[in-house]
């Protein structure tokens, strides 16, 4: 297995690979994260990362483990892939610790995954700094299995969601009053992991394990391959998509990602019949929502929360920005500017045989 190592390490440099053998010499573990991918993630991606894993269904009956991200237009971005024999605590510990070589640990990280406890248990080793999440939808579907109730489950969602403090408590009040064990299970589990506005990072809107499903899902064919072929469907799948959106982020050309530009117009509809009153030249009181809203645009904040955890301006600072004649791409994090996502595919993932400077 080396000699195909090493030749994808010379066609993609910076590329980190690794295998282990059991005592007999059998294959265990693989772990590879292309340099192009490292590169990227540290230059534009948000510092969100969502691990996860799906049995393989050849004849090879292993695991394969994803961390991925998204990038500015939510489009998939895949960091790196580990081919295990099971998953388990070792396994798990073993891909993290590979992951950790090329993913700096630190405050800014967050990590998003099911509530495996293998998973949990690694994470807590090796990425001590960062902040890690729970899928809100693996938790409401424990508890349903766990508690034998659908009814809960819309509650603890909507609860989820909330950008506010004050609205998220007065929700899972109401939970608890519903059904006290439950809402044991759900403080248990870490409401700062599953609740929106309780997270201790920033996890912009990336709330699931989403990501990594639609990662195992694009690969559910060659799942069947042995490991090499797997491999190389990996990095063909990966070559495929670099050079796709290289091309469409160069062609587009509003100043925000094409998904962030359709989010700005449906906040716009959304704001139209509010009425601004400026305070002073950076804030402003929106009026005409549910509740009055206290706009910040230099501190990019808004009393309804929208602002400071997504980084995209919500209805009422849009509307407080066009008051004032203010562009809404300067209010809005870089990760989501057309310039950061062409700089996310300026590099390619190259094939077998090509060189560096193809």
């Amino acid at each position: 297995m080396s000699v195909p190592y090493l030749l994808l390490k010379e066609a993609n440099p910076g590329t980190h690979t690794h295998y282990l053998t059991d005592s007999d010499d059998r294959f265990k573990y693989l772990f590879i994260s292309f340099g192009k991918s490292i590169r990227g993630f540290y230059q534009a991606i948000r510092r969100v990362i969502v691990v996860d894993g799906t049995f393989l269904k050849g004849k090879y009956k292993g695991v394969l483990l994803i961390a991925t991200a998204l990038d500015g237009n939510s489009n998939l971005y895949p960091i790196a892939f580990g081919v295990v024999d099971s998953e388990n605590d070792l396994s798990w510990e073993w891909f993290l610790r590979q992951l950790n070589t090329v993913i700096v640990d630190d405050q800014s990280l967050a990590f998003i995954s099911d509530r495996n406890t293998s998973v949990l248990k690694a994470l807590a080793k090796v990425f001590t700094q960062s902040t890690h999440g729970i899928c809100i939808h693996h938790l409401m579907n424990n508890v349903v299995t766990f508690f034998k109730t659908k009814g809960l489950t819309g509650l603890i969602a909507k609860a989820s969601k909330e950008y506010r403090v004050a609205d998220f408590e007065r929700k899972f009040n109401d939970i608890k009053n519903i059904s006290p064990l439950v809402g044991n299970y759900l403080v248990e589990a870490g409401v700062e992991k599953w609740a929106r506005c309780k997270f201790l990072g920033f996890r912009y809107d990336i709330r699931t394990t989403n990501p990594a499903e639609s990662m195992n899902a694009s690969l559910r064919s060659p799942r069947e391959y042995p490991v090499i072929p797997l491999l190389d469907s990996i990095r063909e799948l990966l070559t495929k998509w670099f050079y796709e959106r290289g091309r469409l982020s160069a062609k587009h050309k509003d100043p925000l990602t094409i998904e962030v530009e359709r989010k700005i117009g449906r906040r716009i509809e959304k704001g139209k019949r509010f009425i601004v009153y400026p305070v002073n030249q950076n804030q402003f009181l929106v009026r005409g929502d549910k509740s009055d809203c206290l706009v910040n645009l230099e501190l990019r904040s808004c009393s309804c929360g929208k602002y400071d955890l997504l980084k995209i301006p919500c209805r009422h600072a849009i509307k407080a920005a066009f008051s004032v004649d203010k562009e809404l791409h300067p209010l809005t994090d870089d990760m989501y500017t057309t310039a950061t996502w062409r700089k996310t595919y300026e590099e390619c993932i190259n094939p077998i045989g090509v060189p560096e400077d193809s």
